[in-house]
């Protein structure tokens, strides 16, 4: 085993350590309290050492899986505070879950007092915990020297600027492909291999084909980590099927076509899902609803033109949050999100904390929409983009999304590429346990202040 080999499972035995002391120290007060008091209360008598041991079992598990989705163990990538809202949130629904599950076994409703004493606890631990790992983690692993190669400036200065970017890599150069770009291939591969060669991770942007081709070989070749930036064929590429055909391996790329199974499965959770929510949020709907109507005396739901499935269009419903006139003289534009002047005063809370959108409800229910897809753009607004961005119908293979992978993970006011890129990257994954989880990171979304910079990391890569 070589030296880089050596540090690579020092560092994933170490952060995997962490992680595990994380979920042994967050389950020790559930554990404790279920022993020693709700075991105890038990209708029929205690439930055992077996009984005991799965509910902890079945604990470790939903908590390990929470902090999975919410990506709270990506120590190198967020702050330590970005840490601890994740673990707040992963905390907060294990136990609100496990307050549920108990109040079902024991037959009674728990004491609630010692379980909100057992989750601050938990709190308490997490917050230590989050700020112990982030300086234990910078201060045992030193920086990796970086080296960026681009083709285009698109999202550059978003990744080398950011502060968990510089805290975790030594960026040694940025070079632009151009440089070199007219010069004989032999030349440009040259000139490739010296840029990275002292390297340890390489971010590799928008360049072409032979040469990302060249930079790959040479990083696998050579241990280096390397972070390609895909463009619109590589995440197509994702949908495509593997097998042999006259013995070669062969892929076969075709248009989005999910299983009947996923399909169903899909509808009657939206169904059932949408539902629920319009029940659970009607209190919500009701003030709203008589806010705007007292505020103005105009409508309530604002009706507008969108774009789903096929390029099918539909009214899409949303509470009212702009003035009556608002693009009497403009015409369909962007807004700029709660800044806009033409939004009302009502309108900026109700978009902040997302009640806005709470009509589309219906609209999941008779079937325009579903729980999770890329946004409905209006008709207008895809034609412009459709004329320098010819690839951007190719996101109306499925149902427009009350949220969606571009919602989650990308900014309010990411380019249509950039969307473009995250919407087919969710189809090219879609499945019943990506739209699971985009739905869980939606929470986090509408309860965090909106971040700059928002990314999905590798589950391994800390």
């Amino acid at each position: 085993m070589d030296q880089k080999s050596r540090n690579r499972f020092w560092h994933d035995v170490s952060v995997r350590s962490v992680k595990l002391l994380n979920i042994l120290f967050i389950t020790f007060p559930f554990a404790f309290l279920l022993v020693t008091y709700y075991s105890k209360q038990a209708y029929g008598g205690e439930l055992g050492l077996y009984g005991n041991a799965a509910i902890i079992v079945l604990y470790v598990f939903a908590y390990s899986l929470l902090v999975r989705i919410y990506d709270a163990f990506q120590i190198s990538q967020v702050s330590s505070m970005e840490l601890f809202f994740s673990q707040i949130i992963s905390l907060i629904l294990t136990d609100g879950v496990f307050y549920i599950l108990l109040t079902i076994i024991l037959r009674n409703l728990p004491d609630i007092f010692i379980y909100i004493v057992c989750i601050i606890s938990q709190l308490i631990i997490a917050y230590f915990w989050c700020l112990l790992v982030t300086w234990w983690y910078f201060k045992t692993f030193r920086k990796r020297k970086a080296v960026i190669i681009y083709d285009s400036i698109h999202n550059l200065n978003e990744i080398a600027k950011h502060d968990q970017f510089k805290k975790s890599f030594d960026l040694m150069g940025v070079y632009d492909i151009d440089e070199v770009k007219k010069s004989p291939k032999a030349e440009r591969d040259r000139w490739l291999i010296e840029k990275i060669k002292d390297a340890e991770v390489v971010f590799v942007m928008e360049i072409n084909s032979h040469e990302r081709n060249v930079v790959i070989k040479y990083c696998v070749d050579n241990d280096i980590s390397c972070y390609d930036e895909p463009k619109i064929g590589d995440i197509l590429m994702r949908t495509s099927k593997q097998f042999n055909m006259y013995n070669l391996p062969i892929v076969l790329i075709e248009r989005f076509s999910p299983t009947p199974e996923y399909m169903l499965i899909k509808r009657l959770s939206d169904i059932f899902l949408a539902c629920l929510a319009l029940v659970i949020t009607s209190p919500i709907i009701v003030f709203t609803a008589l806010a705007i109507k007292l505020t103005d005396g105009g409508p309530v739901i604002y009706k507008q033109k969108r774009l789903t499935k096929n390029g099918r269009i539909f009214d899409m419903y949303k509470f009212r949050s702009m003035r009556i006139d608002a693009e009497k003289y403009t015409g369909a534009v962007l807004s700029s999100g709660t800044d806009d002047p033409r939004v009302t005063k009502i309108g900026r809370f109700i978009r902040k904390v997302r009640i806005d959108e709470l009509p589309q409800l219906i609209n999941i229910i008779k079937g325009d929409m579903s729980i999770v897809g890329p946004r409905p753009e209006r008709p207008e607004i895809a034609e412009k983009y459709c004329k320098v961005l010819p690839e951007f119908r190719l996101r109306l293979q499925v149902r427009a999304g009350l949220t969606g992978y571009a919602q989650v993970y990308g900014r309010y006011d990411s380019d249509p590429y950039d969307k473009l890129s995250m919407d087919l990257y969710y189809i090219s994954k879609a499945g019943v346990a990506q739209d699971l989880k985009i739905m869980f990171v939606t929470v986090k979304r509408i309860l965090a202040k909106e971040p700059d910079y928002y990314q999905e990391e590798p589950d391994d890569d800390l």
